[in-house]
C-alpha cells in the first residue's frame, strides 16, 4: 500500500512526492487545504472526498501515502473512517483535522490509530511540515494541549513499561515525568534544582532517544509507550 517515498530517488536524485488524499465535507476547507499543499513541491493531492463512507474506495483508487481527513462529517466520522482504514491499510498514515480543540477528539484520534491531530487553523507551513513528519513515521499534534488533556490521557494509560527500554537515564526519566505534567523548562529546573540550560539538554536528549522532534511528541510518545506513571 505504502509508496516508497523515504529519502531521495537514486535514479533521478530527487525527493519522491508524498501522495495525499484530502477528505472534508466542506468544499471551502478542501479548497483551502489544496492551496496549502500546493505550496510544497514534494507533496501532491491525488484525490479529494467529502464523505467518510467513501474513503476506503478513494484510497483503493488513488493509493495515497497519507490521508488528511475531517473528524466531524455526516454519515461517518473521520475517527470511524480511520478505524476502518487502519484495519485494511495498516501502513497508511492518517492525519485528522478538527475545528474544535477538544480533549476527547484527540484521545479518540490517538486510540483509532491516527498519525496526527491538527486544528483547522494550522498555517500552510505547519500543515506541510506536519505532512512530512507524519509521512516519515512521526506523530503530529497541533500545539496547545492542556494539563487536563494530559491528566485524562494519563488516567487512561497506566504505566507498564520502563523508560530504560529506550535508554533514558534516571534524570531524563524525572524530566520526562515533569514534561508529561505540563511543566515548563523553568519549572522543571526549579523542581530538580538544576539550571534551565541543563533541562534543555535533557529534553534534547530525550527527543533524540525517542526519535521525535518536539516536546509535544515526547508527551504523546511517552503515553503510547506507557513510560510515565
Amino acid at each position: 500500500m505504502q509508496h516508497s517515498t523515504e529519502g531521495t530517488d537514486r535514479q533521478t536524485g530527487t525527493t519522491p512526492t508524498i501522495r495525499v488524499l484530502l477528505v472534508d465535507d466542506d468544499p471551502m476547507v478542501l479548497a483551502t487545504l489544496q492551496s496549502y499543499v500546493a505550496t510544497a513541491d514534494d507533496v501532491e493531492v491525488v484525490g479529494t472526498g467529502d464523505d467518510g463512507h467513501k474513503v476506503r474506495d478513494l484510497v483503493r483508487q488513488h493509493t495515497p501515502d497519507l490521508v488528511i481527513m475531517d473528524i466531524q462529517m455526516p454519515t461517518m466520522t473521520g475517527i470511524e473512517a480511520t478505524q476502518q482504514l487502519r484495519k485494511e491499510f495498516p501502513e497508511l498514515r492518517i492525519v485528522l483535522l478538527t475545528t474544535f480543540d477538544e480533549d476527547e477528539f484527540l484521545l479518540e484520534a490517538l486510540d483509532a490509530g491516527a498519525a496526527g491531530f491538527l486544528l483547522k487553523n494550522t498555517s500552510p507551513q505547519d500543515l506541510v511540515q506536519s505532512i512530512r513528519r507524519a509521512h516519515s513515521g512521526n506523530r503530529v499534534v497541533s500545539p496547545g494541549p492542556t494539563d487536563r488533556l494530559i491528566d485524562n490521557y494519563l488516567l487512561r494509560s497506566p504505566s507498564t513499561a520502563d523508560a530504560s527500554d529506550i535508554g533514558l537515564s534516571g534524570r531524563e526519566q524525572e524530566v520526562l515525568e515533569l514534561l508529561c505534567r505540563g511543566r515548563s523548562n523553568g519549572q522543571i529546573a526549579e523542581e530538580l534544582f538544576v539550571a534551565e540550560t541543563t533541562v534543555k539538554t535533557h529534553v534534547s536528549s530525550i527527543m533524540r532517544k525517542m526519535g521525535v522532534g518536539s516536546r509535544l511528541e515526547i508527551v504523546v510518545h511517552a503515553y503510547e509507550r506507557r513510560l510515565v506513571r
